[in-house]
């Protein structure tokens, strides 16, 4: 055991298979229908797993049992201050595949299924949010099948010939995200005017999602506790709060016009194709 959160622990073994490598497990975690495993490349002289990839799981262990970490595989974590603080790495995010050494964990509940965390890139993790955590796993594990983590891997697109296959695919499949979430979600109304105030580390996620979700004819929703904003397609555009309840109904023009204006920047935004309504960046 090389450290524990709560009652959920963290052991690691050194694997030959594939190149030397570090391979870090939770036990503990069953109760939330999971447990998780990371892989990360093991350097030479080095005995024992780096302290940034305890830190990033027993990050993921918290998020975990905070409930902001289901089973789903079509979710991208996002790490404001990457998986490795401290470091000049560019790996920011997480995706989650089915480890492809381990499907399947047997414990005194039942069989769960064993996830792999993926560390990605910057770019990468803007890319799978108009596209799919899944898709990019599949052409990184062309790349290294195992999928061991390395804190200096270059992004997939820094290669011409990846970027082409993930733009083209993105173009065609666009996003598999169906829900995100922002640290602040919540609607209000005033007289005819409705406003959403949303939290700075949503702003890019929901954008993204208005291309590759409301793009390609698809709703999305936005969480945060027990606040869900339902954004759909539809014409004319509004804003419909009803209920403590909002829902964004978006012609193509509209949200075409949302991902131009509106930014990250905390301020209040305004939209010629939604007159009674405003966006609150906080």
């Amino acid at each position: 055991m090389v450290g524990r959160v709560e009652a959920v622990t963290i052991s690691c073994g050194s694997l030959a298979r594939g190149r030397p490598h570090w391979q870090l497990l939770t036990e503990g975690l069953a109760p939330q229908g999971y447990e998780l495993s990371l892989r990360v490349q093991k350097e030479k002289d080095e005995f024992a797993a780096p302290p940034w990839a305890i830190t990033l799981l027993s990050t993921l262990i918290t998020r975990a049992t905070e409930g902001q970490l289901s089973a789903d595989t079509n979710q991208v974590m996002v790490l404001a201050q990457g998986v490795a603080p401290g470091t000049d790495s560019e790996l920011f995010g997480v995706v989650f595949t089915p480890d492809p050494e381990a499907p399947a964990v047997i414990t005194d509940y039942e069989s769960v299924p064993l996830l792999l965390a993926v560390p990605v890139t910057k770019d990468e993790t803007r890319a799978v949010r108009e596209w799919s955590p899944t898709g990019l796993v599949e052409v990184l594990a062309r790349v290294d099948p195992l999928l061991i983590s390395l804190l200096d891997r270059a992004s997939l697109l820094s290669s011409p010939r990846a970027r082409i296959l993930i733009d083209q695919r993105m173009e065609k499949e666009g996003s598999s995200l169906s829900t995100m979430t922002a640290t602040t979600s919540q609607a209000s109304k005033a007289g005819e005017l409705v406003t959403w105030k949303l939290s700075a580390d949503g702003v890019g996620t929901f954008c993204s999602l208005l291309k590759g979700r409301i793009g390609h004819q698809r709703p999305f929703s936005v969480v945060s506790g027990a606040s869900r904003v339902e954004v759909v397609n539809g014409d004319p555009s509004l804003a419909d709060f009803k209920k403590r309840q909002l829902t964004l109904r978006l012609t193509l023009v509209a949200a075409r016009q949302l991902r131009s204006l509106l930014r990250s920047t905390p301020g209040n935004y305004t939209f010629e194709q939604l007159p009674n309504f405003a966006i609150t960046v906080v």
